[in-house]
Order: C-alpha cells, then sequence, then structure tokens
C-alpha cells in the first residue's frame, strides 16, 4: 500500500529527473530570439532564422539525450523502491492470516511486470521529451514572426515587441506534446503525471499478482480528506476482485480506466482485507471528509477545490520564475538595439509580481489550512 506522504516523495523524484531541462530549452529559445533580433534589426532574414531553428532543434535534443540519459537508473529506483514498499506491507497482512507469500524477486511473474513497466515508462517519457524540440522551433518562429509585425506596423516600439514575446515564452514553458491527442503540457507537468501514475497502476498490477499467487480476493481502498468528487463516492470501502455480491466491484471503481480507481493522477490505493473485520475507515470519517469545506477570503469550498486552486497559484508562480529566465537573457543579449532600461524595468516588475503571487500563497495555505508544498514551486 502506498500512503500519501509515499505519493508526494515520488512526485518530488519525478521532478527532479528533468527539473533543470525546461529553464535550459527556455534559455536557449530567449537567446535566439534575441540574436536574430540583432543581426536584423526588424528586417526577417529567412535564411538566419531557418539556421536557428535548426541550430535550436539540434541543441533542445542534445539537451534531452542527455537527461535522458541519466533518467533510467532513477525511474528504475523509483518504481522498485515503491514496489518493494507495496509488497511488503501487503504481506504483512498475508503473514497474519497464516499465508506465505513468495519474496518478490523470487516472483518470476512480479520482477517481469515491474521491468517491463519500467523500460514502457521511460521509453514514453523520451519520446514525450522529444516532441519538445519540434514544438520550441514553433515557439521560436511565432515570436519572431509576431515581433516583426508589431514592429513593422508600428503596434509596438522593438523593445516592447521582444519582451511581450519572451513573456510569452516563459509563461508557456518548454512543453511536450502526446502523439494521438495533440494535447500539450510543460515538461515538469507531463513528467510528474506520467511518473507517478504509472508508479500507482504497476503497484497495483503487482498486488494483484500478488493477490492471485496466495488467493486472495478482497482488497480495502485507501481514502483521504480532498480526494476528487468521483473517487470519494467509494473511497475507503471494501472490493471484491471476482466480483462478489455485496462488495463493489473493479468496474464499479472505474479500474483501468484513466478517470477511475489508479487512473491519470489517482493518489489511491488497496490492501488485503478481511472478510468480516473492522474497516480501516469508518462511515462516519468518510461522510466527514466528504462535506468538509474550507474557506477563503468568506467564500467556502470543498478540500478538493482549494486544492486546485492552491495548484493554480503555483503554477503561477512558476510561470513567473520562467519568464524572469527569459528576460534576463535578452537583458544579457549583446542587442544593441533594445532598450536596456525597459528590460531592466520589466525584470522588475517580474519580481514583484511574483512577491505578489507568492503573498497570495501564503494567505491561501493560512486561511484554508492547507499545507505549502514549497517543491512545486521549484522550476
Amino acid at each position: 500500500m502506498l500512503t500519501q506522504g509515499d505519493f508526494i516523495n515520488i512526485e518530488k523524484q519525478a521532478t527532479a529527473l528533468y527539473e533543470n531541462l525546461e529553464l535550459e530549452i527556455i534559455e536557449e529559445i530567449a537567446t535566439r530570439i534575441a540574436r536574430v533580433g540583432y543581426a536584423n534589426t526588424v528586417v526577417l532574414n529567412d535564411i538566419r532564422i531557418a539556421q536557428e531553428m535548426g541550430a535550436l532543434y539540434t541543441d533542445i535534443i542534445s539537451l534531452i539525450a542527455k537527461y535522458n540519459n541519466t533518467s533510467y537508473g532513477k525511474v528504475a529506483e523509483i518504481f522498485e523502491q515503491a514496489g518493494a514498499k507495496t509488497l511488503s506491507r501487503d504481506d504483512f497482512i498475508y503473514k497474519e492470516a497464516g499465508l506465505n507469500p513468495v519474496p518478490m524477486k523470487r516472483s518470476r511473474p512480479i520482477m517481469q511486470t515491474m521491468s517491463a513497466t519500467i523500460e514502457k515508462t521511460t521509453a514514453n517519457l523520451q519520446n514525450l521529451c522529444m516532441t519538445t524540440a519540434n514544438i520550441a522551433q514553433e515557439q521560436f518562429y511565432n515570436a519572431i514572426n509576431m515581433s516583426y509585425m508589431e514592429v513593422s506596423t508600428g503596434v509596438k516600439s522593438y523593445t516592447q515587441s521582444f519582451i511581450d514575446a519572451l513573456r510569452k515564452i516563459g509563461q508557456q514553458g518548454a512543453m511536450i506534446e502526446y502523439p494521438n491527442s495533440g494535447v500539450k503540457r510543460s515538461i515538469e507537468a507531463a513528467v510528474r503525471m506520467n511518473i507517478v501514475t504509472s508508479v500507482n497502476q504497476t503497484c497495483g498490477k503487482l498486488q494483484e499478482l500478488r493477490a492471485d499467487e496466495v488467493g486472495w480476493d478482497l482488497m480495502e481502498l485507501t481514502a483521504h480528506s480532498g480526494a476528487r468528487p468521483e473517487h470519494a463516492e467509494w473511497q475507503g470501502k471494501i472490493v471484491s476482485r471476482s466480483g462478489q455480491k455485496g462488495y463493489l466491484s473493479l468496474d464499479d471503481i472505474g479500474y483501468g480506466k484513466a478517470t477511475g480507481f489508479k487512473g491519470v493522477n489517482c493518489r489511491h490505493d488497496w490492501y488485503p482485507y478481511y472478510k468480516g473485520s473492522v474497516k480501516t475507515y469508518a462511515d462516519e470519517q468518510l461522510k466527514e471528509w466528504e462535506q468538509e469545506k474550507l474557506e477563503y477570503n468568506g467564500k467556502k469550498m470543498s478540500k478538493y477545490d482549494a486544492t486546485q486552486e492552491q495548484r493554480k497559484i503555483e503554477r503561477v508562480i512558476r510561470a513567473d520564475k520562467k519568464e524572469l529566465v527569459a528576460q534576463q537573457k535578452l537583458l544579457t543579449s549583446n542587442n544593441k538595439d533594445i532598450d536596456v532600461e525597459q528590460v531592466k524595468q520589466e525584470i522588475r516588475n517580474i519580481k514583484t509580481r511574483e512577491k505578489q503571487h507568492r503573498d497570495m500563497l501564503d494567505d491561501f495555505v493560512e486561511q484554508t489550512g492547507l499545507k505549502k508544498d514549497n517543491s512545486r514551486l521549484v522550476i
């Protein structure tokens, strides 16, 4: 079984895998935007832009390869630690029931499943990150093209057009694109979601294999306050893997679906349950969590909604940080046509906004009683 503390730790480990990659990519894009502007003033030079786009693609691919080379071992470590911890807790229950589960490393089905999912997750991460190079080229070209249009038509000054272009780059960040859906996410968000979801799903598969080995059917679902409404309906209850009457079925909890138990960003787990024993979570406790309300500036909201609002503020702060990195590249460029004082003022404005957003976050967590997670403010 994985606890909420385990999930938080896995999130931190996942974020650390590619924590500097996004900043390095933003710096690459920003450097080239400033450089093309200097080389061509406001006249677009298609040859020079094509050269910069090609070099940008090559450099980002090299950056990604560097991070990918070190990620496999770390991903494997995250999975192995989570798997061992999960089965250790389950095996304790099985032993209490008089059963004798095979040690994890001696179970061929379990070790094969673990190895296969590590390979699959690592490959997915690497493939997703590779899409970043194409998106970065697109961001670069759009920024240069928009700046040219704005300056040539007199809509904005030369410096302001570049400040605005880099603001957009910073706010967007370095992104990946999911091939099938076309959905784009920041590298940081995509890696965190991919790792946490894959680890939870893998642990679920290991638990099922272990339950099959010892002939166990009933599982108790974990529960926590602030669960998403759809999951609050079944958390803390008993599931029959075989579909026994009187218990929830795997279909009832959406097991195997993206929006269900152990789906995307799910933080629930399960563990063996003795038929007839006292449940870990009393119905009164579950009802209290479901009805829990927090207050912010006089407005009441569910804990789940409050948590989502906290995440929104955290994303704004990270965007401030990324924008600052982009603008600093403009300031340190050798573009003699840039108004340095105007860029310095923009940097001061960003720092002021970041402080305001940090103060907002501090006030929000103080009023609502939610915990502040500084690891979510790191980029």
